[in-house]
């Protein structure tokens, strides 16, 4: 039960950063610049691999079953044994990379082609979600889900304060996986416009 949560991260990182592109409405330098982080997150299990490898053989570490022994240091054997065993995490940073990376194309192509996507008439905020100015404690990021953007805020009748406890409450159950999550919401959400921006577009 212990791996569940660590799998589920590692398959989720490629999404999210290719969801932050989406959401902040990234430049193409932005998109490509996240583009290399995927990548090389995708390949850094084989990176940490074949580094290993050439430490245990500068080092004249000798592998024993699924360990290394390195003669001095000793405790360089634990790294690379940790260094070389580490490809086996690829398995879930390249489908995230692939998933992130299609994300991003598809991102890429749509601020290209901003016509052929969608049309805005109004001049008005098309996000669906803000994080508060006004009703922030840290971030805004609680505050986004019951407001739901400013043409949706009926839609989503969730009081703000329940919203916090649930986080709190499981930021305490699961720690790792909620702070990242709200981690990711904070640069995927895009801050709310000043009220004075709306009034002037009125």
């Amino acid at each position: 039960m212990i791996y569940y949560p660590l799998i589920l991260i590692l398959l989720f990182v490629g999404p999210a950063l290719s969801s932050i592109a989406i959401r902040r409405s990234f430049t193409m330098r932005g998109h490509l610049i996240l583009l290399g982080i995927i990548i090389f997150y995708g390949i850094l299990p084989l990176l940490l691999a074949w580094g290993g490898m050439g430490l245990a053989e500068r080092f004249g570490c000798q592998s024993e079953t699924i360990i290394f022994r390195c003669p001095n240091p000793s405790w360089l054997g634990e790294l690379v044994t940790g260094m070389v065993f580490a490809h086996w995490l690829a398995i879930f940073t390249i489908p995230s990379a692939i998933l992130g990376s299609i994300g991003l194309i598809i991102s890429l192509i749509v601020k290209l082609n901003p016509s052929r996507t969608k049309v805005n008439i109004s001049d008005k905020p098309t996000a669906v979600f803000y994080r508060s100015r006004r009703h922030k404690v840290i971030s805004g990021v609680c505050a986004a889900m019951p407001s739901a953007g400013f043409a949706n805020a009926q839609r989503w009748k969730l009081p703000v304060q329940g919203v916090r406890i649930v986080t709190v409450a499981l930021a305490v159950i699961i720690p790792g996986l909620v702070w990242l999550l709200y981690l990711w919401l904070w640069l995927a959400l895009p801050l709310e416009p000043p009220i004075e921006s709306h009034l002037v577009s009125d």
